[in-house]
């Protein structure tokens, strides 16, 4: 079953935006790290039930600029229109490959995987990979699979609240129920009405919807 991992935030000044949510939230957080091959940087907040909030910032624009990364393409183009919060969300699986065949044999298109890395605070290395549906017109969420533990070592750093569910939606709710449910490989939804429908996550709930933006629930706080 497919996991949130985590909501990337577009943000000029990351450490400042995650300094006033905590402010706000008491949601504690911490500098992540750089991604040199991407020219970015990141402070994240962990939630307690494996799964964080991440605000990514540009510290290297040429860098950035010529990545063939589809999410540091958006993050770019995002911060260069002013579009600053939650732009796009990950989901994780363990085992990649495995969609890799699925999307092959169906004919999905896609970009990707491609290789993630950062140095941690501690200069130690966390490695990832991210593969990426390429659906014309539409920003869906990527896939993210990690290659050991990606929790901070600081019990500290994990907050005592969960993320609960993620709203999305791609400006028709029928054609954002059937592109999740072909792309990620989705059962039929536990809820749905005529205007949303809901899928268990393994720790948490997707929701579908038409609205073409994000909605993070974190227990009682809404992004």
């Amino acid at each position: 079953m497919l996991a949130f991992d985590h909501l990337v935030i577009a943000a000029d000044q990351p450490e400042e935006e995650q300094n006033h949510f905590e402010e706000k939230y008491g949601i504690r957080g911490f500098r992540g790290g750089r991604h040199e091959t991407w020219g970015t940087y990141n402070y994240l907040a962990h939630l307690k039930n494996h799964s964080y909030l991440e605000w990514i910032g540009i510290e290297d624009k040429e860098t950035a600029r010529k990545s063939d990364n589809p999410l540091i393409k958006q993050l770019v183009h995002s911060l260069s229109v002013n579009q600053k919060g939650p732009i796009q969300f990950a989901l994780r699986t363990n085992d990649m490959d495995q969609f890799l065949d699925y999307w092959d044999k169906e004919g999905i298109p896609y970009k990707g995987p491609f290789p993630g890395s950062r140095k941690k605070t501690d200069g130690t290395l966390l490695q990832w990979r991210m593969l990426f549906p390429d659906i014309q017109s539409h920003s869906l969420p990527f896939l993210i699979e990690w290659e050991g533990n990606n929790r901070p070592d600081d019990s500290h750093l994990i907050s005592n609240t969960s993320f609960t569910s993620i709203e999305v939606g791609l400006g028709n709710f029928p054609n954002t129920r059937r592109l999740f449910e072909k792309i990620y490989h989705m059962e039929s939804p536990e809820h749905e009405n005529s205007t949303h429908c809901t899928w268990s996550l393994e720790n948490g709930s997707l929701i579908a919807k038409a609205e073409s933006d994000l909605r993070v629930k974190l227990e009682d706080i809404i992004l």
